[in-house]
């Protein structure tokens, strides 16, 4: 879709010169949408911008929380008169991949049922939030060290099977990081310094779901001015082995990444230390309800953090291919 409306982009580019209206555009059809539901334009300032068609006039739009959008409603002239759109420009051209992502989002929204209004409201506060994490363009050391730790491991497992990278969940937020079949992976990283160790941030986080199996996944990492592992060229080299392009490359963007800001990411280099992977079994030390009294937690209590040392569970060690090859079998 991203290299459609970059196609789009350029034709109404070429009508643009040539035209004296405030802006042009050209509708984006697609199987499931109504026709001339979207429009992609780019006005006279050379901005580019898309239209959603929305006859509920009366329905408040949101506010774009940064300088980087410019929402408002418009008419369109058409053969049946003129017809209210919702009117979203980018006013930073610095962010026109992100643009792009926003608008690929919003016809995702409306071809699964979403009204334009709901759509614009729902694209446009991921947009806010990828903007905003950590105060600027990129997400916190933390999250990157915790992406860099995810996309490790799906580069090791679509050696498997391209299409497995499909079962990564956690850019979306879900409870596990990724999920295959009947199988879990809680995937985790840190740097090396003095014992191997991983931070729980919630009760659930290693507990294992009826008829499931779970597993930990752990990358140790050096940090390296001239280390080989990086964001950017995981993200490359994922993207370079599998077919659904398009998905995953929205997939990065909810985790935070943009290549606007590929050589920002370029700064965060590491060399890879080693991967481990545990089995997490009744007997794995964690924890959970039961470990208070009568199985209840303190409503006193809102939120548990707490660490593992790793090698103190070497007995619930397994050879990360064995989880490799379970999942790549169910």
């Amino acid at each position: 879709m991203i290299e459609r409306l970059e196609k789009i982009w350029q034709e109404v580019n070429s009508i643009r010169k040539i035209s004296d209206q405030p802006f042009e555009y050209i509708p984006f059809n697609l199987e499931g949408i109504v026709k001339d539901m979207v429009l992609i334009g780019i006005d006279k300032e050379g901005r580019k911008m898309v239209l959603l068609k929305d006859k509920r006039v009366d329905n408040p739009l949101p506010k774009p929380g940064c300088t980087r959008l410019e929402i408002s409603r418009d008419l369109v002239p058409s053969e049946n008169g003129a017809q209210p759109y919702i009117k979203i420009i980018c006013l930073d051209d610095s962010l026109e991949n992100v643009f792009s992502f926003l608008i690929s989002r919003l016809i995702r929204l409306l071809s699964d049922g979403s009204t334009p209004n709901k759509a614009t409201i729902d694209a446009v506060s991921e947009f806010r939030r990828l903007l905003s994490r950590a105060g600027g363009p990129l997400p916190s050391d933390e999250e990157i060290l915790g992406l860099t730790g995810e996309l490790i491991f799906i580069s090791q497992i679509i050696k498997k099977d391209q299409s497995l990278w499909k079962g990564w969940n956690g850019p979306s937020g879900s409870s596990r990081d990724f999920t295959w079949d009947k199988t879990d992976v809680e995937i985790k990283a840190s740097f090396q310094a003095g014992e191997p160790k991983i931070t729980i941030n919630n009760l659930n986080q290693l507990e294992p779901i009826s008829g499931r199996s779970l597993f930990l996944f752990h990358s140790i990492f050096v940090e390296n001015p001239k280390g080989n592992i990086t964001v950017p060229d995981l993200v490359e080299e994922i993207y370079s082995k599998i077919e659904d392009k398009e998905e995953f490359e929205e997939t990065v963007f909810k985790a935070g990444y943009s290549k606007e800001h590929k050589e920002l990411w370029l700064e965060y280099k590491f060399s890879l230390s080693e991967c481990s992977s545990y089995s997490i079994e009744d007997e794995f030390p964690r924890i959970n309800e039961a470990s208070f009294k009568n199985g209840l937690i303190p409503e006193s209590i809102s939120k548990i953090r707490y660490e593992i040392d790793l090698n103190k569970v070497s007995n619930f060690k397994i050879e990360n291919e064995e989880v490799f090859k379970m999942i790549s079998k169910s």
